[in-house]
């Protein structure tokens, strides 16, 4: 773990390859969780791939300082930012959920050499997908309305896991994360519920964009309004929930994206 020495003060956690690295990538998280949740699986899977892999928490989550209560999708925008240019080598990008989005701001502002968007927030936002996802599981949603007003120790592990994970996931696992889940910032979720990406995104930036075929919170649409963004075609790996890096699917999950990520690095 690096502590940035930035304000506000940000959690880095990186896996270094034996090798040399073919390349650097940084794992933006979404909402509702930190860093740790690359950290399981995801971090030593592409450091063994040959990856210096690294997740930052934003302001507000995992260990990192400053406030949740203030901070704007921008603030996470500038987290990443100054992340990247701390690091020794330009990374490839890689954003999850909400994440998705701070990628995708990133990447009209600055470039990356590369990008992947797993079950990301499409640039028109959350409105469509919150409506769908109220009208089909009322009681989960009405879940994360006490996560975020009354915290992680009153939200149920069972109803978590028809949200984020798969049947088969352990109990025992389902409630572990559930434990580490904390509120979300108020500002960036009400900036969510509209469209938060404005806006021809760029084409000259190799983007992957990868759904989760059973993802309960980012459906099938929504991952294929953010590739037609990009102007490239969705990529969906069956049998795997929203929380595609620590259900029972992620090591597809992530086979799909290292053979990408080494086509990219080797192109």
């Amino acid at each position: 773990m690096v502590g940035l020495s930035t304000e506000p003060d940000l959690e880095l956690l990186t896996e270094s390859p034996a090798c040399d690295p073919t390349a650097s990538v940084l794992f933006v998280h979404g909402a509702y969780v930190g860093a740790w949740c690359w950290a399981e699986h995801v971090l030593p899977f592409f450091a063994d791939r040959g990856y210096t892999a690294h997740a930052v928490s934003l302001r507000g989550h995992g260990e990192s300082g400053g406030s949740l209560a203030r901070a704007r999708i921008d603030d996470y925008v500038a987290d990443v930012r100054r992340t990247v240019d701390r690091l020794d080598s330009t990374p490839i990008l890689v954003g999850h959920s909400m994440g998705g989005v701070v990628v995708q701001r990133y990447l009209k502002r600055y470039g990356a050499p590369a990008a992947a968007l797993l079950a990301a927030i499409p640039p028109q936002g959350m409105a469509g997908l919150t409506l769908e996802f109220a009208l089909r599981s009322p009681t989960t949603w009405v879940q994360f309305g006490v996560l975020q007003t009354l915290g992680p120790e009153l939200t149920s592990p069972r109803v978590m896991r028809r949200a984020l994970f798969s049947s088969d996931l352990p109990d025992a696992r389902v409630g572990a994360y559930a434990r580490r889940i904390q509120p979300e910032s108020p500002r960036v979720l009400a900036e969510l519920s509209g469209p938060v990406v404005r806006g021809r995104l760029p084409d000259d930036v190799p983007t992957l964009v990868l759904g989760a075929g059973d993802d309960a919170v980012v459906p099938t649409w929504a991952v294929e309004a953010t590739a037609r963004a990009f102007d490239t075609d969705a990529t969906f790996v069956p049998r795997v929930a929203h929380a595609v890096m620590l259900d029972t699917g992620w090591e597809r999950v992530t086979a799909v994206l290292a053979d990408w990520l080494d086509a990219i690095a080797t192109s």
